[in-house]
């Protein structure tokens, strides 16, 4: 597709796309919504963003405690403060096996 001035657009698809480091309100804002189902790739697009920086950069000490904390997330994830479960355990689907006791 032609545009003004004679700049073009092509299709690049999503993983193609580069994001700039964004400033660190909207990246706590990304960081501090992440959800155990979502901290693995929100850590994903944390990480691109520490790999875009140069090791001595300011910001990296702040990315890799996100990328911590999401790795921490998306493996431990959270109770809801639940302490067992609040339904009576089912019944097998296999013949005699009883359900465990609670």
């Amino acid at each position: 597709m032609m545009l003004r001035g004679g700049a073009s657009l092509r299709a690049v698809p999503v993983s193609g796309h580069v994001y700039d480091v964004p400033d660190q309100n909207t990246l706590a804002q990304l960081v501090g919504a992440a959800t155990p189902h979502f901290a693995f790739q929100i850590r994903a697009r944390v990480q691109s963003y520490l790999s875009a920086l140069p090791p001595d950069h300011a910001r990296v000490p702040e990315l890799e405690r996100h990328v911590e904390m999401l790795a921490w997330l998306g493996t431990h994830g959270e109770s809801g403060g639940v302490d067992r479960a609040d339904l009576p355990p089912s019944a097998s689907l296999s013949l005699g096996v009883a359900p465990p006791s609670g």
